[in-house]
């Protein structure tokens, strides 16, 4: 579906409350709103939604949500609400259990039962919505206790963060199967969180390659970035990185050339930056070997580019 966005700030204060309730529930959760920052309040979220799973990033003033429980036939999606706390802290009880989540942490709580959330200063989150049976599947202790926090470990908690936004505001068209296929590997990762194992663990030889190519798309520019390195990062072999990586008909080197040109070539049009500068921002300490890999890339020097590409020339340009 369509990326759904609103904000407050474009309301009279008057509709603030329940613009904001409608916006949620049509997002996320079923939810009553109260408790609103007195006279200031304002939010924005922006998410999308896909059958039977959803997913929104939002930001807000202080306020406070609660839910007597979603039946299936409210949504069609009743399930479980897994939140990733990225700036302030939320305070959620549900039942007997009462949590505090903070930056960096994560909740998974049980859609179909009351609760009550309160963001007691301004807070940013991005919140998903995952089918019950699913998540169930993978984390059994669900069923019983319906409700828990944790902190992952900074690895898994990139791979989680990543798939969590492209499912809210992802630059990509999913489908229902794409977002179902996205929904799987969170439970899938979320598992090996639990269970305390490294990525090789994982069942899931999709999942590993995603995830694999994903942290070295957004480290590609790391000048001291190498096989070792990524290896240890995911806990795995340099025998099985390499392994997965030529099952995607690539290589490490083809995957870090591709973006550091990529983001050489954007800095390029998009800035003034000297030349050398820009090659240095792209993990490149070598200017000269920066500009002959960058006209192989692209069939132009990389100032020859800028001129074509309408980036603002630089005197201190070194090609």
């Amino acid at each position: 579906m369509p990326t759904i966005s609103m904000s407050t700030e474009i309301l009279p204060q008057a509709d603030s409350r329940e613009s904001w309730r409608e916006a949620i529930c049509k997002v996320i959760h079923q939810v009553q709103v109260r408790n609103l920052a007195p006279e200031n309040f304002a939010a924005r979220i922006s998410g999308r939604g896909y059958g039977a799973i959803s997913c929104a990033a939002f930001w807000s003033k202080s306020h406070q949500v609660y839910s007597k429980g979603e039946r299936y036939s409210d949504t069609g999606s009743a399930g479980y609400l897994l939140s990733w706390q990225l700036e302030g802290a939320t305070h959620i009880e549900q039942e007997k259990t009462s949590m505090l989540v903070h930056p960096g942490s994560l909740a998974i709580v049980d859609a179909r039962r009351p609760m009550s959330i309160t963001f007691p200063k301004d807070v940013r989150r991005v919140v998903a919505k995952l089918p019950a049976a699913a998540l169930e599947q993978r984390l059994p202790r669900l069923r019983h206790a319906h409700s828990l926090s944790l902190t992952p470990p900074p690895n898994m908690g990139q791979i989680l963060l990543a798939y969590l936004r492209e499912l809210a505001e992802g630059g990509l068209t999913l489908s229902s199967s794409d977002a179902a296929l996205l929904a799987d590997n969170i439970s899938n990762v979320l598992q090996v969180i639990l269970g305390g194992t490294g990525l090789g663990a994982l069942d899931s030889h999709q999942l590993r390659q995603r995830s694999i190519l994903q942290y070295l798309k957004q480290h590609a520019c790391d000048g001291d970035l190498s096989l070792d390195k990524v290896a240890s990062h995911f806990n795995v072999s340099r025998r099985l990185l390499q392994q997965t990586l030529q099952d995607m008909d690539t290589s490490f080197t083809q995957v870090v050339a591709t973006e550091r040109m990529s983001r050489a070539a954007e800095l390029l049009s998009q800035s003034s930056e000297p030349i050398s500068q820009v090659a240095y921002r792209c993990g490149f300490n070598d200017v000269s070997h920066f500009n002959h890999l960058f006209k192989r890339a692209h069939g132009f020097s990389p100032s020859a580019y800028r001129r074509k590409h309408g980036g603002a020339p630089n005197l201190l340009s070194a090609s």
